[in-house]
C-alpha cells in the first residue's frame, strides 16, 4: 500500500526503479483528477521548480521531467516529484514544507513517450546518489539520532559513535585523532605528518586518515563541523569545502583532538 506522496486513489505501481535505466519509480493515476494530488515525503526545503511546461516526447535530461519539484530533508537526502501537471505546483524555491504538504497535480509533462495517461515520478537521493525510492513510498528516511561519526587516536583506538546535532563530539582532548567515520556525508583529512590531503571517503565503507598520522585538517560535505585543538581550543563552525581559509576546519602544524559536527 502507498501511503505516501500521493493520494489514495493513486496507488498502483506503473513503473519500477531500475538503477542505470529508470531513475525512479512511477505512480500512475487510477481515479479523477482531484484525487491525484502530491504531498511532500517529508520536512524539507525546496530547492527546485519548474514550472510552465508541456508534454515534449523526445526531450532528454532535465528537460524531460516537464514540471518538477526537488525537496532538499536536510539529513542527506532529497526527493525530486516529476511530471506535473502545468501550472499545478503550489510552493517556490526556499520555500520550508511539512510532511504530508500539498505539492502539485498529478500530469503528464516531459517526455512521456510510451506511457499511458498521467503519473508522477519519484526519486530518491542519498548525498546525491540515487535509491530505489519503493521502501519510501511507506517508510520515513533515516532518523536524524540515527546518524553517527567516530573517531580513532592511538590510545584509546576506535571512541564511541556520537551522533550529528547532539552536544556530543568525537574525541578525547589531548590524544591526536588519527583516523575518523562518517555516516553518509562526503569527506577527506589532511594528514599532518604526510602534509597533504588524503582521498574523499564516505558512508564507512573506509575511514579518512592514516594510523599513527595525526589529522590537521578537516572538509565535510554538505553539513557544518569544527574541530578541537589543544593549543587553540574549539575552532569556528565551517560550512563549506573550498580551498579558501574558511574552506575547511583546522589549523596545518596542529593535531585534531575532537571533531563536532551538527546540521546546517
Amino acid at each position: 500500500m502507498i501511503d505516501r506522496i500521493v493520494d489514495n486513489a493513486s496507488r498502483r505501481v506503473s513503473n519500477e526503479y531500475v538503477e542505470g535505466a529508470h531513475t525512479g519509480i512511477d505512480l500512475a493515476v487510477v481515479s479523477d483528477e482531484a484525487h491525484n494530488r502530491v504531498f511532500a515525503h517529508s520536512d524539507g526545503i525546496v530547492v527546485a521548480v519548474v514550472d510552465g511546461k508541456d508534454r515534449t516526447v523526445g526531450s532528454t535530461g532535465m528537460k524531460s521531467y516537464g514540471n518538477y519539484i526537488d525537496i532538499d530533508h536536510e539529513n542527506g537526502f532529497k526527493t525530486r516529484y516529476a511530471h506535473l501537471k502545468k501550472n499545478s505546483i503550489s510552493v517556490s524555491v526556499g520555500q520550508r514544507v511539512m510532511k504530508d504538504e500539498f505539492l502539485g497535480i498529478i500530469g503528464n509533462t516531459g517526455n512521456t513517450l510510451g506511457v499511458t495517461g498521467r503519473h508522477l515520478h519519484f526519486e530518491v537521493f542519498q548525498n546525491e546518489k540515487r535509491l530505489n525510492p519503493k521502501p519510501y513510498l511507506t517508510e520515513d528516511f533515516l532518523k536524524v539520532s540515527e546518524i553517527s561519526y567516530q573517531s580513532h587516536d592511538n590510545r584509546y583506538g576506535w571512541n564511541p559513535k556520537v551522533f550529528i546535532g547532539t552536544n556530543d563530539y568525537a574525541g578525547n582532548f589531548g590524544h591526536s585523532i588519527d583516523g575518523l567515520y562518517l555516516d553518509f556525508y562526503r569527506m577527506r583529512v589532511h594528514d599532518m605528518v604526510k602534509n597533504e590531503w588524503l582521498p574523499w571517503v564516505q558512508n564507512r565503507n573506509d575511514y579518512a586518515g592514516n594510523f599513527g598520522n595525526p589529522i590537521d585538517g578537516l572538509q565535510i560535505e554538505g553539513i557544518c563541523y569544527r574541530v578541537h585543538i589543544k593549543e587553540k581550543g574549539w575552532l569556528s563552525w565551517i560550512d563549506r569545502c573550498d580551498d579558501s581559509s574558511l574552506g575547511y576546519a583546522g589549523l596545518y602544524g596542529y593535531p585534531i583532538d575532537a571533531i563536532q559536527v551538527k546540521f546546517k
